[in-house]
């Protein structure tokens, strides 16, 4: 394990200079003193100063001894609230998909298997002024898309178990030295490395199923039904549905790489969009200033081809030997692809807003129907009022929502967007912190599976994010000093504090 005290550089050399001036004035007993700015201006701009991204991921501070190297385990280690939680959350991804086959099943048997099925339909169906023939299929539907849901996703889950346990005797145990070198070739910074070269260390396949059982089809579990349809439908994540949904950008890529020639390359978008920036100014032959060279780099891989097509339609593409010009005809295959892709998108919006509502309108309905049933038990009521309840607070999941906002932050960069290659590198780091997990000797059985059930948005934030404790302290210490000489602070606060202290 690289020490971050011997190697300033390796934990970030401020980071490590920070701790030691710290550790000095402990142990030197120096009195405390504070030279802050009261002004608000200075602190405005070294707002995020402070704060950094870790290269690796803090995959290298997931240790049991930090021997120079902050170790961010307690970071993960989760406290007596977020340990119900997680005992909580277990007891759901069980009793839910359960309930829902118990339900699902007695329903469609006493419908089609039971002499009066269609009959009792009916007479429960005119009690809601509902007795057409379209809301019998419809309910009759909707339990039948219950039952395929939970059973497909359970099946799922075992067949990621499957693959954990097939894994465990061919992969040999993982030391602390491969794990080490793991982590190192998991996110490469050097700027020698380009294109191709970069090495991308291979995870232990058993932990990248680890990593999907536990992340994904557990708490897929714990709220699962057809009414989670209606997330991908809400109104506020069309356009983040969107653009994980279209490929314009690799489309875009291969019709690039075609025309220079370099499909076998692997290069970047940055250096395609740069081999496009150099065709464009040759081909206008003129000076152009900084910022217009700089605003052809600035282009995707998408918008640099348009370009191009512009050039190839005005007549005014001057292109070299090695380039194939006619490539660029294939651009309005790839907008009617667009297009198409674009149709699919809105339909599959529709089908999923559809099948949700009527998920969610069988679910009102067989909800009155039970809970105005006098013959029907109290505890039955209350169990399937209890699924409904725990149903409807998961259509959209929060926790899964929040995570999957801080991977798309740390993984998708500017754009916003997880490409493929970058999912992959998600995946493979996911894994690697689900085996740096399972290796810490400083945590028992039980934490770790707490651990692994409440991964959530913030752990991972604390994993990715480091921060200068003394710059953040100083920056937060200047503006609370201008905000009590102002009088701007809270009230509410200064009163709780005055009574407390």
């Amino acid at each position: 394990m690289t020490s971050s005290l011997a190697h300033p550089d390796a934990d970030g050399g401020v980071l490590s200079t920070e701790r030691q001036l710290r550790m000095r004035r402990v142990l030197t007993n120096t009195a405390l003193s504070f030279d802050g700015d009261e002004t608000k201006e200075a602190a405005i701009y070294q707002l995020l100063k402070h704060v950094k991204i870790d290269p690796d991921g803090g995959i290298l501070n997931l240790v049991d001894s930090p021997i120079g190297q902050k170790s961010k385990v307690p970071a993960l280690t989760k406290n007596s609230l977020q340990t119900v939680e997680a005992v909580f959350a277990a007891f759901r991804t069980v009793s839910n998909p359960a309930a829902m086959i118990f339900a699902s099943s007695r329903m469609l048997h006493r419908q089609l298997c039971s002499a009066d099925g269609v009959e009792h339909l009916r007479r429960e169906l005119s009690r809601l002024r509902m007795g057409h023939r379209i809301v019998e299929f419809s309910f009759i539907g909707a339990n039948l898309m219950e039952l395929s849901l939970a059973v497909g996703c359970i099946l799922l889950t075992l067949y990621h178990v499957f693959k954990i346990f097939c894994h465990k005797e061919n992969v040999p145990p993982v030391t602390a030295i491969c794990q080490d070198a793991a982590s190192e070739k998991l996110v490469s910074d050097s700027p020698c490395q380009k294109g191709a070269n970069v090495q991308i260390g291979e995870v232990n396949p058993r932990y990248l199923s680890e990593a999907e059982f536990w992340l994904a089809d557990l708490p897929r579990l714990q709220n699962l039904s057809c009414l989670r349809l209606l997330a991908y439908a809400h109104p506020n994540l069309l356009e983040k549905r969107r653009k994980q949904f279209c490929n314009g950008n690799d489309m875009s890529r291969s019709i690039l790489e075609g025309f220079f020639g370099c499909k076998d390359q692997y290069l970047t978008d940055e250096q395609l969009v740069e081999e496009v920036a150099k065709v464009i100014v040759q081909s206008d032959g003129l000076e152009h200033t900084d910022d217009y060279v700089e605003e052809l780099c600035s282009l995707n891989p998408s918008q640099a081809l348009c370009k191009l097509q512009v050039y190839k339609n005005e007549g005014r593409l001057k292109s070299d030997e090695q380039h194939n010009p006619k490539i660029l005809d294939r651009v309005c295959r790839l907008n009617l692809f667009l297009f198409g892709e674009l149709i699919c998108f809105g339909m599959l919006v529709t089908i999923c807003f559809m099948l949700g509502t009527l998920e969610f309108f069988h679910k009102i309905c067989r909800c009155s129907l039970i809970l105005t049933d006098p013959t029907a038990p109290m505890m039955t009521c209350a169990l399937f009022f209890l699924l409904f309840l725990n149903q409807a607070l998961g259509i959209m999941h929060i926790g899964w929502l929040l995570r999957w906002r801080v991977e798309t932050f740390i993984f998708g960069g500017t754009d916003a967007v997880v490409s493929t290659e970058e999912k992959h590198i998600m995946q493979m780091y996911l894994g690697e912190l689900v085996e740096r997990i399972w290796g810490l000797k400083v945590l028992n059985g039980f934490q770790k599976l707490t651990i692994l059930l409440g991964l959530n948005d913030d752990d991972l934030q604390q994993l990715v994010v480091e921060e200068s404790e003394a710059k953040k302290a100083a920056v937060t210490a200047s503006i609370r000093k201008y905000m009590d000489k102002r009088g701007l602070s809270s009230r509410f606060h200064a009163a709780l504090k005055y009574a407390v202290a």
